[in-house]
């Protein structure tokens, strides 16, 4: 199933390297297993187990949050699906001080639980995850899980 070269440490590519597997795995078997093989391909991508651990928490929580599946792209695409470039956002993101307060970056603001994913993979996996490489573009003050199937 995972047909991705050896990723670069670009935290952007080890994220949505993540969430294509973690997406794969849910779309294939549902709840079992995924957790354990999540963390053996974020071990293989440098990534401390706590730090996978802290992903799944951050993907299953926004999916959870959206009440629907997040859409990913091809295991094997360059592209990246809308959904994907928002989570990057969303972990690149300044968060507001007081749990679901709004911010530039995330007008709606975010549930605590949330918040503290995103804090827990931003601490467990700071040497790693530079997430995002790029500025982030804030054009659109929207929720950037609005629009799953812009470009």
């Amino acid at each position: 199933m995972e047909r991705i070269e050896r990723p670069d440490t670009d935290g952007e590519r080890v994220v949505v390297r993540l969430l294509r597997h973690y997406r794969g795995l849910h779309d294939r078997d549902g709840d079992g297993g995924t957790l354990a093989s999540l963390v053996a391909l974020g071990q293989d991508l440098r990534l401390p187990p706590a730090g996978s651990v802290a992903l799944a928490s951050v993907f299953q929580l926004t999916e959870a949050l959206l009440r629907r599946r997040l859409i990913t792209e091809c295991c094997c695409s360059c592209d990246y699906s809308a959904d994907e470039r928002a989570v990057i956002r969303l972990l690149g993101a300044r968060l507001p001080r007081m749990a679901s307060t709004g911010s530039v970056e995330i007008p709606h603001g975010l549930p605590g639980a949330l918040a503290w994913a995103i804090l827990s993979v931003r601490s467990l996996c700071d040497a790693i995850l530079v997430v995002p490489s790029h500025p982030l573009q804030i054009d659109d003050p929207a929720c950037p899980f609005d629009r799953p199937f812009s470009a």
